[in-house]
């Protein structure tokens, strides 16, 4: 009776110790604690050489692979050396969570035991801000933002722990906002009064939704009237332009090519000299055909001036909007007032190309 009751001992034993090692996660492997053993060493030295970053990092990766005492009481040191004093605590607070057992090796118990003292000594070291807000009006609960992380509304009025060094304070209400850089020392308790105004506040310029934004235009004595491409008078100068060159081109060239086919059996392989009858009007066909090209040229800039007239458009103004509603059209009745131009004479655009003998060109009545 009493060999069972051993067994049952012993059993119940075994599965508490399976039920720790389970929960405490996965034992790291014989890889993981070479790993962390050698990061350990790399960072104490650069610790020592003064390489503090590099330090942290290494110390912090062996901390997590291993998650034993030994491993965090370097990396709350280390933190504590760069001043980064709240996030030692936190480290210290970590080693706490982790169960300990009189079987420890005597370096986790030591390591305990000087984490201990680190951490009173960091609890003196650690300054504290207390913030005021000056300014809101009554009802307005003020939104406190420290270096960018927002505080809760709980801690108001009550002093915040933070690292020593420059803190940027904001203070925000529905209307108004208010801003403070402050210097804090190891140790130091401070109060900061942060006074918020409605000047500081920036406006909100996003218009309600269903409305439209009533801003006024860069320049507002500059016109600002939509984009017609309608032709212009530019574009009717580049239609007879071109319209001049092309029929000029096309007549003095067919010219050039009939006397060019007249002079074959005088000029033999196309070159006439004084001692042929048509050098002439081998002389004539060859300034028929310059001619010729140089209307082509012609052709060319007035279709691309017409083009270019309807594709850039231009703006219309307000008044000539207005001539074009019917609200704003005169009467049938209402004779034009004196100086002004009658639908005829506004409609008076007249372009007519002409053709010489050498030369082409084009005229226009306005």
């Amino acid at each position: 009776m009493g060999f069972r009751r051993v067994r049952l001992v012993l059993t119940s034993a075994a599965l508490g110790a399976l039920f720790v090692t389970s929960t405490a996660g996965a034992e790291p492997t014989a890889a993981d604690r070479e790993t962390a053993r050698s990061l350990m060493t790399e960072a104490r030295e650069l610790r020592d050489k003064g390489h503090l970053q590099d330090a942290l990092k290494r110390f912090k990766a062996a901390d997590d692979i291993m998650r034993v005492p030994t491993t965090g009481l370097e990396l709350a040191r280390t933190q504590a050396t760069m001043g980064l004093l709240l996030e030692a605590r936190d480290t210290i607070a970590n080693i706490r969570k982790m169960p300990s057992s009189p079987n420890d090796p005597e370096p986790f118990k030591d390591a305990r035991a000087k984490m201990e003292e680190l951490d009173t000594s960091l609890e003196t070291r650690i300054p504290a801000l207390t913030i005021v807000v000056q300014g809101a009006a009554e009802g307005e609960t003020p939104t406190i933002v420290v270096d960018g992380a927002q505080l809760p509304a709980a801690v108001t009025g009550l002093p915040r722990r933070v690292n020593a060094g420059r803190h940027t304070i904001v203070v925000r209400t529905p209307t108004t906002q208010g801003e403070q850089t402050v210097d804090v020392k190891e140790g130091e308790q401070k109060e900061v009064q942060v006074t918020v105004s409605a000047g500081a506040r920036t406006p909100d310029t996003t218009p309600p939704d269903g409305e439209t934004s009533q801003t006024q235009p860069e320049h507002p004595s500059e016109p600002s009237g939509p984009t017609s491409h309608s032709p212009t008078a530019l574009t009717f100068v580049g239609i007879g332009v071109g319209g001049a060159g092309l029929i000029a081109g096309t007549i003095t060239g067919l010219l050039s090519m009939s006397k060019t086919s007249a002079l074959k059996g005088e000029c033999p392989d196309s070159h006439c000299t004084s001692a042929h009858n048509g050098l002439s009007d081998y002389n004539s066909a060859s300034s028929l055909a310059t001619i010729s090209d140089v209307g082509f040229i012609v052709a060319g800039v007035g279709a691309a001036l017409a083009v270019t007239t309807l594709i850039l458009g231009h703006e219309t103004s307000d008044a000539s909007a207005s001539h074009a509603s019917p609200e704003a059209s005169p009467s049938p009745d209402t004779p034009p007032a004196a100086g002004a131009d009658s639908p005829a004479s506004q409609s008076r655009l007249r372009v007519i190309p002409w053709i010489g003998f050498g030369s082409a060109g084009v005229s226009g009545v306005f």
